[in-house]
C-alpha cells in the first residue's frame, strides 16, 4: 500500500512539473502592436460599427535591415497597419485576428492617437475603456489628439525612424526644447482625471506633408469632452502658467528689433485669497531666468540699463502671453487646466470641500475667479559676444 501511495505521489509530481502554461503563446505567434489610432467610422465602415480602430504592428525583420539599405522614398517594411470597425474596441481588436497570422499583443504599445472628431463627440472614455481594462496594457502608454484621421497619420513614413509611432513619441518628448509642446500625458494620468472628473489637456499632433508637427493642446472638461484647442503661443502660455516650461524660446521686440530669449528656468508660486469662496482671488507669481539667444539690434549687453530693458520687454511679453491664455481657458472654455483647484485642495482643504462640486460645474466658481499674473525675469547669460552690430 505504501509503495502504491509513493508511486502515485511521484506520478502526480511529474505531471505537474512537465505540464506547460496552459495559456502560453509563443513569441513567434505574437503580433507586437506599438501604437493605436481611434477614429469615428464613416461611410461603408460605419455599417460595421461606430469606431474605426487601427493598430500599428512591428515587422521584426524590417527593424533589422541595414541603414541605407533601401533607396530614399521606398516603402518602410518595419511596420504595417491594420484597421477594423466595430461598436466596441474589443470587437475591432478581435476582428484584426482574422486579418493577420499573428494575434495582436498590446504589452509593448507606446502611443494611442485619438482623432479630434472623436474627442469632440464625447466618446473618449468609451474609446479608451478596452485599453484601461486589458491586462497587457501599460499605464505609461501616451495619448495624443490628432488633427484629421489617425489612420492617415499612422501611414507617415519618417526619414529618421523605422516606426512612425516611435517618431511621434520621440518628437513629443521635446518640451525641454520648446515650450509650445504640451508635456506627454499617459493613459494612467487620463484615468485619474476621469475618476476625479477633472479637466485636463492632451498634446496635439498633425501631419505636415511627409512630416508631423507636435504643438498645441486639446482641452477636455470633467466629462471627458473636447472643449477647445490651444494654438502654439497659447500652449506656451499654459506651460508657463503650470510651471512646466523650464526650457523654450520667447520672441520679443526691443526697439522694433527681434530678440530671442531662451528660457533656462522657471519658478511658479500661487497665492489665493479665499475670504470669499465664491470669488477667490489668485496671484500667480512667475520668476523666469534665461539667456539672450539672438539679438537683431546693436546692444551693449554689459550695460545694466540695456539688460534691464531686455528683462522688462521679456516680462511684458510674458504677461501678454499668459493673460491671453488665462482668458482662453477660463472665460472661453471654462476648464481649470492651470491647476488652481489642485492648489486649493492642497493649501485650503476646508474651503475646497465646500466648493469642489461647484468649481467647474454647477455654480462654476472657477469662471468667477480673479486671476492675476506677476512676472519677474532675469537675463543670466548673454552669449559669447557682448555687442552686436547692425
Amino acid at each position: 500500500m505504501r509503495r502504491v501511495c509513493c508511486g502515485g505521489f511521484i506520478a502526480l509530481a511529474l505531471a505537474v512539473l512537465i505540464t506547460g502554461c496552459w495559456d502560453r503563446v509563443e513569441i513567434e505567434e505574437r503580433g507586437f502592436v506599438v501604437g493605436a489610432g481611434i477614429d469615428l467610422a464613416k461611410e461603408e465602415e460605419a455599417e460595421r460599427g461606430q469606431f474605426l480602430l487601427t493598430f500599428q504592428f512591428v515587422v521584426p525583420g524590417g527593424l533589422q535591415a541595414k541603414e541605407g539599405g533601401s533607396q530614399s522614398g521606398s516603402k518602410n517594411t518595419a511596420f504595417f497597419n491594420l484597421s477594423a470597425s466595430a461598436n466596441t474596441m474589443f470587437t475591432a481588436a478581435r476582428d484584426m485576428s482574422y486579418l493577420t497570422s499573428r494575434s495582436p499583443y498590446l504589452q509593448h504599445m507606446r502611443l494611442i492617437l485619438i482623432s479630434e472628431e472623436l474627442a469632440a463627440s464625447g466618446e473618449l472614455s468609451t474609446a479608451l475603456d478596452l485599453f484601461l481594462r486589458d491586462h497587457e496594457m501599460r499605464r505609461s502608454t501616451k495619448i495624443m489628439v490628432t488633427e484629421g484621421e489617425t489612420r492617415a497619420l499612422l501611414e507617415t513614413n519618417p526619414k529618421n525612424e523605422k516606426l512612425p509611432v516611435m517618431y511621434f513619441e520621440s518628437t513629443s518628448l521635446n518640451p525641454t526644447k520648446s515650450s509650445r509642446i504640451y508635456p506627454p500625458t499617459s493613459i494612467g494620468d487620463v484615468q485619474g482625471y476621469m475618476l476625479t472628473k477633472s479637466s485636463f489637456a492632451l498634446p496635439k499632433i498633425r501631419k505636415v506633408k511627409d512630416e508631423v508637427s507636435v504643438s498645441g493642446a486639446a482641452l477636455f472638461d470633467g466629462d471627458q469632452k473636447l472643449r477647445g484647442l490651444l494654438n502654439d503661443d497659447e500652449t506656451s502660455g499654459l506651460n508657463i502658467l503650470r510651471g512646466t516650461a523650464q526650457d523654450g524660446v520667447l520672441e520679443l521686440h526691443v526697439n522694433d528689433h527681434f530678440l530671442a530669449y531662451e528660457i533656462k528656468g522657471l519658478r511658479r508660486s500661487i497665492q489665493a485669497d479665499v475670504s470669499d469662496p465664491e470669488q477667490i482671488r489668485f496671484i500667480l507669481r512667475l520668476e523666469m531666468e534665461g539667456n539672450v539667444g539672438e539679438s537683431q539690434e546693436r546692444i551693449d549687453l554689459l550695460a545694466p540699463d540695456e539688460l534691464a530693458e531686455i528683462e522688462e520687454a521679456t516680462a511684458e511679453q510674458l504677461t501678454r502671453l499668459t493673460t491671453r491664455t488665462i482668458r482662453k481657458v477660463q472665460q472661453e472654455y471654462g476648464v481649470d487646466v492651470i491647476g488652481l483647484g489642485d492648489d486649493l485642495k492642497r493649501r485650503h482643504p476646508a474651503v475646497w470641500e465646500k466648493i469642489k462640486d461647484d468649481w467647474e460645474q454647477g455654480e462654476r466658481y472657477y469662471t468667477r475667479c480673479d486671476i492675476r499674473v506677476e512676472v519677474r525675469t532675469k537675463v543670466r547669460i548673454v552669449g559669447s559676444t557682448v555687442e552686436t552690430t547692425d
